[in-house]
């Protein structure tokens, strides 16, 4: 058989025939550029995912904070309680304990939107759900396999204690009515916030105030899920994302292990910014109402 001769054009050129796929080099080229592509977008992604969920949580904080202005506006200014201990009752803004064995209060939404339960349930619109961040994936074994927990926020110590335990209110101040709110200001004093789920339990976040500087304490530890931040609302209905400096604020979150509460942390800027606004001293110059 006589070799195929290669086809010319009119001008004498010869005419490139079709092939039926690409090099092993052109592959290799096209699978670079693709993984160069992923490698530039996926933190992109990330980042807005981040963002999406920084957005949702606010969002779910706002919500939470009008059902506990509502509250206070139909019991005449008087704020939701804020109680510890798993026992579970009307006389608290929500019930329940949070851990990470299969108890029925890690998956009980009924403590958080039953008036049996919950003084501000009746007031949420969209609960469940806005009790919980979107950034917390932590789940519970049950014996149907695993469960998301249902709430991820605290409520600040210091707005209506009502427990037997004392917190240092013979110094500081517990505000139990809004209109009793003026130092911090009501810009400044926060109300909800991000708790990580190694240190959640009850729905109160405690913040030692009489330990300062070297004595500081974490009681409470704060959510680090937003880039080393937490949602935070305060109690002129703002919110944002509080980004924390100490890394003793945020260490490794370890899955299914609880974290060890209440414990020293000497010169903790994170510390001295929660005390400065969860409450304030009972006395305080006359200038610092000015």
């Amino acid at each position: 058989m006589q070799p195929r001769q290669p086809a010319f054009s009119a001008t004498g050129l010869p005419i490139r025939r079709n092939r039926d796929g690409f090099t092993l080099v052109e592959l290799m080229v096209v699978f670079a550029i693709i993984g160069l592509l992923v490698g530039l977008l996926l933190p992109a992604l990330a980042r807005s995912k981040g963002r999406a969920h920084e957005v949702h949580c606010r969002k779910n904080q706002r919500d939470l904070f009008l059902a506990w202005s509502m509250y206070a506006d139909e019991n005449e200014g008087r704020l939701p309680a804020v109680k510890g201990g798993s026992f579970a009752g009307a006389d608290r803004w929500v019930s329940g304990w949070l851990d990470f064995t299969s108890s029925p209060d890690n998956t009980n939404a009924l403590y958080l939107t039953d008036e049996r339960f919950s003084q501000v349930g009746p007031y949420v619109s969209d609960a469940p759900a806005v009790y919980r961040c979107p950034s917390d994936r932590t789940t519970v074994n049950l014996a149907d396999g695993a469960h998301p927990r249902v709430r991820s926020v605290s409520m600040n110590c210091w707005l209506n204690y009502t427990g037997t335990e004392p917190i240092g209110e013979d110094e500081y101040r517990v505000f139990r009515n809004i209109n009793s709110i003026f130092s911090p200001s009501p810009s400044e004093l926060w109300v909800l916030i991000d708790e990580r789920p190694d240190s959640i339990n009850d729905g109160m976040f405690i913040t030692n105030l009489k330990n300062r500087g070297n004595l500081a304490k974490l009681v409470d530890f704060p959510a680090g899920w937003h880039n080393r931040g937490a949602g935070i609302t305060y109690a002129d209905g703002h919110s944002e994302i509080k980004r924390w400096e100490d890394e003793r604020t945020t260490p490794e979150l370890k899955p299914t292990q609880l974290l060890r509460l209440d414990v020293l942390s000497p010169g903790n800027r994170d510390v001295a910014w929660l005390q400065k606004h969860s409450s304030s001293r009972r006395s305080i110059p006359a200038e610092g109402l000015q």
